[in-house]
């Protein structure tokens, strides 16, 4: 099972291969690949299977845990999903699909993102 902060719910959907370095491209890629089977997932609002070669992983947390938190908790709120508990990805990947891309609802939750510009050219892209 693999455990994904919340908020990486909306970095999957919009991943294109960038990356703070090569090992987390990687990882993504990798990660992204094992969701593809419809996995069930553990969904947190901590460290994750994605957050393991990041620059910016701590070791015990993220060098922005506070602002990062705050992304999962809006999506664990978007969505009325708990946090710790066990999901089937395909269900909370439609889920976000639904209620935050389809209604254009993703800078409400992670604006100030600096991924934020990459992640418009990519929507607008798939619009």
């Amino acid at each position: 099972m693999l455990k994904i902060r919340a908020h990486h719910l909306l970095c999957t959907e919009n991943f294109v291969g960038e990356g703070y370095s090569d090992e987390f491209s990687k990882n993504m890629t990798r990660v992204l690949k094992e969701l593809t089977e419809n996995p069930k997932v553990k969904l947190l609002a901590d460290l994750d299977d994605i957050c393991g070669p990041c620059p910016e992983n701590l070791g015990h947390n993220c060098k922005n845990d506070d602002l990062v938190k705050s992304y999962d908790k809006r999506v664990l709120e978007f969505l009325n999903l708990s946090q710790d508990e066990i999901y089937s990805w395909e269900d909370i990947k439609k889920l976000a699909c639904d209620i935050i891309f389809s209604k254009n609802r993703r800078e409400e939750i992670c604006g100030e993102c600096q991924w934020n510009e990459l992640c418009k050219d990519v929507e607008a892209k798939r619009r």
